[in-house]
């Protein structure tokens, strides 16, 4: 029986939502399966998955700008990443003693490398993208990327290849190739299609990420909620215990949900608001639901994959800061949302197959 450590990055509960099909199918296999990390995704982790194992990680912590730069945010931080970064390799070494780790998956995160085990990277972002302001970094930042990717044994992309591919430019692996074995593994979701559910619900709105972006978004949903005699669901994005205020919504309001839950409201809902985090597109997409993309103010990644999504037809776009609820819905209809995916791929399996052997 195999040990397997699986830590995903703490930014927001992307990372951490998409390793639970991972996790099921570790188990499925009957691996011994630890869990590392921090804050809310080590907790949405926890909900998850009670019976296992959690060590915690280093927190990255990152500030994001309530105005202003994200990238200029960033650049600043890099001191404070990179001594995570060493901290979380020292830290993964360690564990990987103390349970005897044969395989050590870290989404993300750059330091969850292990001398004494085999390693793999997981990342819809083999191609960094800077704004165009800061074009010139590209290179620099993208060599700097795959140096640090180059230090796993194995990088995986939780995405299609070719046409199919959601992650489109972000997920460029072409110089990763030339380093080391790189296999797609489809569309990670913790979610499977199910049956057509009735509608309970016009819109769910699943807030995520960073505060304070993500409280900015739910009060600006809220403002423009109240006049609007919609059927309303909305999932906070936070511990129970950080939900104290409860916020003016008429409809059913969750500060966090296991994946069942999450799963059975978004079954009920016509439309789902969120985010454009990586891993909500592939719950989404995996689901075939119609959907309105809110991109986080300055985070690149999110603002070039809901342009994309817009561009394609498969879902509509809005930015943040002119958004504007009534007219979203109405566009949000027009589009064609996700049927052109396959249905169905292996591509997990035959990865895991390989690790595992």
């Amino acid at each position: 029986m195999k040990s397997v450590l699986v830590a995903p990055l703490d930014w927001g509960l992307g990372h951490a939502s998409r390793c639970i099909p991972i996790i099921h199918a570790l188990l499925k296999k009957g691996c011994d399966v630890i869990i590392a990390g921090n804050g809310r995704s080590l907790e949405l982790l926890k909900l998850e998955f009670p019976h296992l194992q959690f060590e915690t990680l280093p927190a990255y912590d990152p500030k994001y700008p309530s105005r202003g730069s994200m990238v200029w945010k960033m650049l600043c931080q890099i001191p404070k990443f990179w001594n995570v970064i060493r901290r979380e390799h020292q830290v993964i070494e360690q564990l990987v003693n103390k349970h005897h780790v044969d395989i050590v998956i870290a989404d993300n995160r750059y330091g969850c490398w292990s001398t004494k085990a085999l390693s793999v990277f997981i990342t819809h972002q083999s191609n960094i993208l800077m704004p165009k302001r800061f074009g010139w970094l590209s290179a620099l930042v993208r060599r700097q990327n795959e140096a640090l990717i180059k230090k796993f044994s194995y990088c995986w992309i939780p995405d299609f290849p070719g046409q199919h591919s959601l992650a489109g430019a972000l997920a460029d692996v072409e110089e990763v190739k030339r380093q080391m074995p790189v296999r797609h593994l489809g569309t990670l979701s913790r979610f499977s299609r199910s049956r057509p559910s009735p509608k309970k619900y016009d819109l769910l709105c699943i807030l995520s990420g960073p505060e304070p972006q993500r409280s900015m978004l739910e009060e600006i949903l809220i403002a423009q909620l109240k006049p609007l005699s919609l059927v309303v669901a909305v999932v906070r994005g936070v511990p129970s215990r950080e939900g104290k205020t409860k916020i003016a919504v008429e409809g059913d309001v969750f500060d966090m949900l296991n994946t069942g839950q999450l799963k059975q409201l978004i079954d009920h809902s016509e439309i789902v608001l969120a985010r454009c985090g990586f891993s909500t597109v592939m719950d989404l997409a995996s689901l075939r639901k119609r959907a309105i993309f809110i991109p986080t103010p300055g985070q690149t990644e999110q603002e070039y994959l809901a342009a994309r999504l817009h561009e394609r037809s498969i879902a509509y776009r809005a930015t943040q800061k002119a958004f504007d609820l009534k007219t979203a819905l109405v566009e949000a209809r027009t589009f064609n949302g996700f049927e052109e995916l396959p249905e169905e791929s292996t591509l997990l399996d035959e990865a895991l197959m390989e690790v595992l052997r």
